[in-house]
């Protein structure tokens, strides 16, 4: 599959001499609702904390029905719990409505605060020829587009891709009930991650958006929840410094540079010059506006 990063003339000469390209977290991307949509609403929560109540009761009744192996240390260590309260004819409440009635601002509190720094995103399409994505980001058809085989020599640790889901009110593919029981587990995470980092609303559905992205080391993340307040807190040490990470790319995975229907033949010299100083071997084409549309024809002479 070929990848497309629409950019600037100036940001493309910076991939093309450090033969990298830069994956940044989202804070820096002009969404302002970039990792905003949680999964856990208010309803959703309160749900699935009224069934894990039940669950965890009938399991400590003994009830067979659920495989106990599956869940996680913390659900079997309530059902212990609860199971002594019965035994002693105490009472078996542990969850707080104040903490339901929180849970979706104490997750977007932990994303925001404790995740948000650390997740690196590298944004492509799989088109050349879509006009929004030149005037918005390759400087209104002054940039170029790059062609690229593959996006990194290795894979960063973590790596997730796919293409962007487009909504206005998304239909989680995680459940919250799933993560009480079960915890954090490799499924569970990796549904999470699809509904967190892989959705935007449909106002950007025009970019067609391929998506790439793994986490820098988290440091050491601490939440603390006082329950006689109801105040949640999120602290972080030792977490990276930048909000980017240059990742290297090889020379061979720029199949092609596409200039754009008005990049200044100066512009082009400058990219063209880049790419014979620093040997790659790719293809040149502009876009340019025949019969009243748009289309890709090679430079003359070809870069080798």
């Amino acid at each position: 599959m070929a990848f497309y990063k629409y950019t600037t003339i100036s940001t493309a000469e910076v991939i093309l001499r450090n033969t990298s390209l830069r994956w940044s977290s989202p804070l820096l991307f002009n969404d302002i609702e970039e990792c905003q949509f949680t999964p856990f609403t208010q309803e959703s929560s309160m749900k699935a904390f009224e069934m894990y109540n039940k669950i965890i009761e009938q399991c400590a009744s003994g009830c067979l029905l659920f495989d106990h192996a599956r869940f996680s240390a913390n659900t079997r260590l309530l059902i212990g719990a609860v199971e002594l309260c019965m035994q002693e004819g105490k009472s078996t409440s542990f969850a707080s409505n104040k903490f339901l009635m929180n849970h979706g601002e104490m997750h977007l509190d932990y994303i925001n605060k404790g995740l948000i720094n650390c997740f690196r995103i590298l944004c492509v399409t799989t088109a050349y020829n879509n006009n929004l994505m030149w005037a918005y980001y390759a400087d209104q058809h002054c940039g170029c587009v790059l062609e690229l085989e593959y996006v990194f020599i290795e894979a960063p640790r973590q790596l997730k891709e796919g293409h962007v889901r487009y909504h206005e009110n998304l239909e989680p593919l995680s459940n919250p009930l799933d993560m009480l029981l079960y915890g954090e587990t490799t499924e569970v995470k990796d549904l999470m991650i699809k509904d967190i980092m892989f959705s935007k609303r449909t106002n950007w559905k025009h970019e067609e958006e391929y998506r790439f992205m793994f986490i820098e080391n988290f440091g050491e993340i601490t939440s603390k929840l006082n329950l006689q307040t109801d105040k949640f807190e999120i602290t972080t040490k030792y977490q990276p410094d930048k909000l980017y990470t240059d990742v290297p790319i090889l020379k061979e995975s720029v199949k092609s540079i596409i200039f754009g229907a008005r990049t200044k033949e100066e512009d082009i010299d400058k990219i063209v010059c880049a790419v014979s100083q620093n040997k790659f071997n790719c293809e040149i084409y502009q876009m340019k506006m025949r019969g009243g549309s748009l289309v890709k024809e090679p430079l003359s002479p070809q870069v080798v």
